[in-house]
């Protein structure tokens, strides 16, 4: 069974709602001599469900956010050029739903420009203290709507930050890299391209907290995190796979290729300057995905060559088989 995003959930909601909901009223605008007021109705229906449709079987929600918000707004437009002031209330909720889906920015812009297309329409319909009216009130949920919005996506940004990155090095955590690692074998097998892993441990590091402290070994895991993320490619992540393993992934190129990297960060880790002056070695296994394979699988190829390079001396890269 496919696991949906919260995106996704919520576009098929949304799109699946408007349909439901505007559905009936082509019957009842056709029964009450409205046909045109019925076809615009069976437009916004026909783009509801075409959304839902696209979302359900590509994923993307993206171009989706943009075509709902587009159909949304349009559609109060047309009813309001079509049926005049009495429509008006429907560009409230239509606002909010823009500024749920969208960013703040493209929210303002979107409602903006549908505010002064409505206004135009109305100028000459109704008596200038009823269109102030209307200005205020659309003006106070614009702006009630851009501080409520910009506030709750800065808390899911904080919020998600918080679920996957690990407090003390910043790095991504295990709810990240299990996350990350399941779409990149998914991505994997529809685009088929080669790409590794990086398995990397401290070694003797147990002793380092005996002899200096933790607070110590806490300084030397931040230490160390910030030479891997500066001395690795932007495209590649980052995460703490427990204790003084860390996980680097995905690097798209070969087994040889990504040896080479795990060989040079190696070098700079070993030759750098750590608190307390403790001297600092790593240990690196890296693994070439197969096709196939789970992401358990791939790691478990990695902690092998981890393995081999401790067994044979540590602060070494061991390629796996």
């Amino acid at each position: 069974m496919i696991k949906r995003t919260q995106s996704e959930i919520v576009l098929l909601s949304l799109s699946a709602l408007t349909a439901v909901t505007i559905f009936p009223f082509i019957f009842i605008r056709l029964a009450n001599g409205q046909p045109t007021v019925a076809f615009v109705n069976t437009l916004i229906t026909a783009a509801m469900l075409l959304c839902f449709s696209y979302v359900y079987k590509t994923r993307k929600v993206n171009a989706a956010r943009i075509v709902i918000s587009v159909f949304v707004l349009a559609a109060v437009i047309s009813q309001v050029k079509i049926q005049g002031v009495i429509s008006i209330y429907w560009f409230y909720p239509s606002m909010i739903i823009v500024y749920y889906l969208n960013s703040e920015k493209r929210a303002v812009i979107m409602c903006g420009i549908s505010m002064l297309i409505i206004f135009s329409l109305l100028y000459s319909l109704i008596p200038i203290v009823d269109l102030t009216v209307i200005f205020v009130t659309l003006l106070l949920t614009n702006i009630f709507s851009f501080i409520i919005f910009r506030s709750y996506n800065k808390t899911q940004t904080q919020l998600g930050l918080l679920a996957t990155t690990d407090p003390l090095t910043k790095a991504g955590n295990r709810r990240a890299l299990d996350r990350n690692l399941s779409e990149l074998i998914l991505s994997q097998k529809r685009e088929e391209y080669v790409m590794c892993l990086i398995l990397l441990d401290l070694d003797h590091f147990k002793k380092v907290n005996d002899q200096n402290g933790h607070a110590v070994g806490d300084e030397i895991l931040v230490a160390l995190s910030k030479l891997i993320v500066k001395n690795t490619r932007v495209l590649d992540s980052f995460y703490r796979y427990g204790g003084e393993e860390f996980i680097i992934m995905p690097l798209k190129v070969d087994l040889s290729a990504a040896g080479v990297v795990a060989e040079k960060l190696r070098s700079t880790i070993e030759t750098s300057q750590y608190p307390a002056d403790v001297k600092v070695t790593i240990s690196l296994g890296v693994a070439e995905y197969q096709s196939g394979e789970t992401s358990e699988e791939w790691i478990c190829r990695a902690d092998s060559a981890l393995y081999k390079a401790k067994k044979s001396g540590r602060n070494k890269v061991c390629l796996a088989d």
